[in-house]
């Protein structure tokens, strides 16, 4: 299979995003209101219909978590430790840089990949590592500047995407069948999901400011799009020795851009706005030769 058929199309949505603001075509409140329904509604629904149908008897594993984790959190620690010994900025300044630098937009961009590359229920899998990612490092992140993160913890247990996720793992195990006439409402809406998300995510890219510190956002993309997902795959691969299929969804997952929840949590504490904003647009733009490599090195 060609790699760039499977990215291409992902990347053309959204670059039909950017120019559709750029041009006029839609507004930011236009915009904002594709992005609420995409983020409350329709890619929930997604994620609930994908971890209903996953396969839950190979989807669990210990090791599996561990092989996203460690490295995940390992990476924002030493990133901060860099950022505020070493280079001897602000604590605040040091996390939100970190965070730019390890966290992943991985429902967008990783999900469709590992769909179209091995298979929806695989994708579905992957879910299971990803249900508790924001959770993870917001509160890792409001410990490092606030040091307490346990109202960051309850707030992520309220989000959308989370809840379906968690929605959708509890039917699963339940063992409740959803009729084929609910069900079918369901997948139509799903469909539609990623493919409005990645327009709202291009178009959000017109609306970051990105300027200021682009060497230290080309540095964090590096570290995201390469060494975060090499250390994931080393650690999989010599350690904990996962499956294949496993070992190619943790690295994809890691591989993927920086989301743009780490822009607003920078946004949110005032500190390293420009250096998250331009690392979202930076590591967006340049996944699609990252990943390129990762694919190829994988299969």
């Amino acid at each position: 299979m060609n790699t760039l058929t499977i990215i291409l199309p992902l990347a053309i949505i959204c670059l039909l995003g950017y120019l559709s603001v750029r041009v006029k075509l839609f507004n930011k409140v236009q915009m904002d209101s594709l992005s609420a329904i995409s983020f409350n509604l329709l890619v929930p629904i997604f994620l609930f219909k994908s971890t209903y149908q996953t396969n839950l008897d190979i989807a669990f594993s210990a090791q599996w978590f561990l092989t996203f984790y460690i490295p995940v959190i390992i990476s924002f620690a030493v990133l901060f430790i860099f950022n505020h010994y070493l280079l001897k900025h602000k604590n605040n300044h040091s996390t939100l840089s970190a965070l730019a630098a390890t966290y992943s937009n991985t429902v967008l961009v990783a999900i469709p990949i590992i769909a179209s590359i091995l298979t929806p229920t695989a994708a579905g899998s992957a879910f299971v590592l990803i249900a508790f990612h924001s959770a993870v490092l917001f509160t890792l992140t409001e410990v490092f500047v606030n040091n307490s993160g346990f109202n960051t913890l309850l707030k992520a247990g309220k989000n959308p995407i989370v809840l379906s996720i968690l929605g959708g793992f509890t039917v699963n195990l339940l063992g409740i069948d959803i009729p084929e006439l609910l069900l079918e409402p369901l997948t139509a809406l799903s469909a539609s999901a990623i493919p409005l998300a990645l327009f709202g995510l291009g178009a959000a890219m017109y609306y970051l400011p990105f300027k200021g510190n682009r060497k230290v956002a080309l540095v964090n993309s590096f570290y995201k799009l390469m060494i975060l997902p090499a250390f994931v795959y080393l650690l999989g691969h010599y350690v904990f020795e996962l499956t294949s299929e496993q070992l190619f969804i943790a690295v994809i997952l890691t591989a993927s851009p920086t989301g743009v929840g780490a822009y607003i949590m920078a946004t949110k504490h005032q500190a390293a706005e420009d250096i998250s904003a331009s690392t979202v647009v930076l590591s967006t733009i340049f996944c699609t030769l990252s990943y390129l490599f990762w694919i190829n090195f994988l299969l």
